[in-house]
């Protein structure tokens, strides 16, 4: 058994979609590598989903999303969400990755900017050493403090490792944003 976020949207209630990390010797993530395990066609059960995880429509405040590694999924099921219904709300989306290899879903997050106008994408490279990666550097969460003044009034949503998310919610609270407005999918790879 294993748990992994989903990434599509409710009006797709025929479909599932994950982004699931590969993992050298991942029990599951192994099977998933190189054709030697599951493979298209193969049936496999699943069961859920365990969490809510949604968009509060109501609300007028700005969005700030920060995710990292696989916490991509459940942000892109809200963008895509957002995408769907012509939301108009002002969000930015931080997103952390330790290596440009691992940055994955740019050319449907460009897409997804072109069809959300005030949405922003912001990737950072944790480990960009030597590179010639010329975007934002540093821990998420870092990059969120150099480059946001105000969060008194926004919507936080963050999805990744535990010590991230716990990172960025001291970060927000300490910059104004109220618990009530703070939601969060933490999670952990069975090697942890």
């Amino acid at each position: 058994h294993r748990s992994f976020s989903m990434a599509n949207t409710p009006g797709e209630p025929d479909r599932l979609e994950f982004m699931i990390k590969l993992y050298e010797g991942g029990r599951f993530s192994g099977l998933l590598a190189n054709g030697h395990g599951i493979k298209v066609g193969d049936e496999l059960t699943c069961t859920g989903p365990y969490g809510v995880f949604t968009l509060r429509d109501s609300s007028p405040r700005r969005l700030v999303f920060i995710a990292g590694g696989a916490g991509m999924a459940p942000i892109v099921s809200l963008l895509r969400s957002m995408a769907e219904k012509g939301t108009t709300r002002e969000a930015t989306f931080y997103y952390g990755a330790r290596t440009e290899a691992d940055l994955f879903a740019l050319d449907e997050l460009e897409r997804l900017t072109g069809e959300l106008p005030a949405l922003r994408f912001v990737p950072a490279l944790s480990e960009a050493d030597g590179s010639a990666w010329e975007g934002e550097t540093g821990l998420i969460t870092d990059v969120v403090d150099r480059s946001e003044h105000d969060l008194t009034d926004v919507d936080a949503y963050l999805c990744g490792p535990p010590p991230m998310v716990d990172a960025a919610i001291a970060l927000l609270e300490r910059r104004g944003c109220i618990e009530s407005h703070i939601y969060f999918d933490k999670f952990t790879t069975t090697a942890d």
